[in-house]
């Protein structure tokens, strides 16, 4: 069972008061991210989602109630002449409130009692998300079919057809495979919210079953741009022990973004090496990299790509792929991070060693 995740954002000058209420939860069993600054604080609940919030600043309870509302508070009042008003604190409904100075046995009953008030509200969000998985896959089922008839009817195996109703069927399959990649975001998403995201799956060849079933679900993305798809590190084949629906959503959004943000006639270039200690991989597009002060909130929640290139806070809803991507990633072993180039940008990967089931020459098969 994983350990509750809590934040701490105190604005005390002195670490002492911080580091003695971060070491008392970690005692009681917590897992204690500390923060110093009301920036740095903020900036962790971009990255991260925590059970918990415990503060005395009410910016950093304000901007993590935008950012995940399901996250339960603590404020901290303290009593002298700056204590906060009490009209600002209940302007921000925190689930709690501690008033300064506070033993740390009423700070362990009041952080118990929050995470107790939460547990129903998770349990209903794991209902939701596994009713999400549900329909995703029968859908994707469905489609699958759908598909596969499609399929056949272009190839003739039911009789010639007329050249327009043939080019209908063939729209009707790209606009359906691009369905079956929707269903497939929508599988990977709450498996990368929870704690079942597969780690280890049969071996999958990573060009045949995962970068060209992609390439294909975004055709329509693809048609009518010049853009060219450099993937010559397929002279050798690479098989992958990995989940294929986290697999294909990774390479799926960081497909789509150099798509939509490369140059006009852009060039998107996928690599491979094998490390000592993991396999690196890396999805690359020519144009300009993305500004220097955009690249921090890059896999942050809710941040996405404007024209020009730079991360923009967005509303619910959007914005996620990037912070999902990393979420999946880092749950199996690996990291992820941006590369600017002088010609474009790269985004890199990398997954444990263990990861890597078998590299062939594609003349041995």
């Amino acid at each position: 069972m994983r350990k509750v995740e809590i934040l701490l954002a105190l604005s005390e000058e002195d670490l002492h008061s911080l580091m003695t209420v971060g070491l008392a939860l970690e005692n009681m069993g917590y897992h204690v991210t500390m923060a110093k600054r009301s920036l740095s604080a903020i900036e962790m609940c971009h990255s991260k989602t925590f059970d918990l919030l415990i503060t005395d600043l009410l910016i950093v309870l304000e901007k993590t109630k935008e950012m995940n509302p399901e996250t339960m508070t603590i404020l901290i009042l303290k009593h002298h002449q700056n204590s906060l008003p009490s009209s600002q604190a209940f302007r921000f409904d925190p689930d709690d409130y501690l008033f300064e100075p506070f033993e740390l046995d009423e700070l362990g009953y009041r952080v118990e009692n929050c995470i107790k008030k939460r547990e129903p509200k998770r349990k209903l969000n794991e209902k939701v998300l596994n009713l999400l998985k549900v329909m995703s896959h029968d859908l994707r089922g469905s489609l699958l079919s759908i598909s596969a008839t499609l399929n056949l009817l272009i190839r003739g195996s039911y009789g010639k057809m007329e050249e327009t109703v043939a080019n209908r069927l063939k729209e009707l399959f790209s606009r359906t495979t691009g369905l079956i990649g929707t269903t497939e975001e929508f599988l990977g998403k709450p498996n990368s919210m929870g704690d079942d995201l597969e780690r280890e799956g049969k071996p999958l060849d990573l060009m045949q079953d995962i970068i060209h079933p992609v390439l294909e679900e975004l055709s329509s993305e693809l048609k009518g741009h010049p853009i060219v798809i450099d993937h010559s590190f397929t002279a050798k084949r690479v098989s992958l022990k990995a989940g294929w629906i986290w697999l294909k959503t990774v390479f799926r959004n960081l497909l789509k973004n150099a798509i939509t943000y490369g140059e006009k006639e852009c060039t998107i270039a996928l690599g491979f090496e094998e490390q000592d200690s993991c396999c690196r991989l890396n999805v690359y597009n020519s144009g300009k990299p993305i500004p220097e002060e955009s690249r921090e909130k890059l896999f942050s929640k809710f941040m996405r790509f404007g024209g020009n290139g730079s991360a923009n806070e967005v509303g619910d809803g959007v914005g996620v792929g990037l912070y999902l991507v990393k979420e999946m990633i880092q749950k199996q072993g690996g990291e992820i991070w941006y590369e600017p180039k002088e010609d474009g940008s790269n985004f890199v990967f990398t997954l444990p060693s263990d990861s890597l089931f078998a590299i062939r020459s594609t003349t041995d098969i």
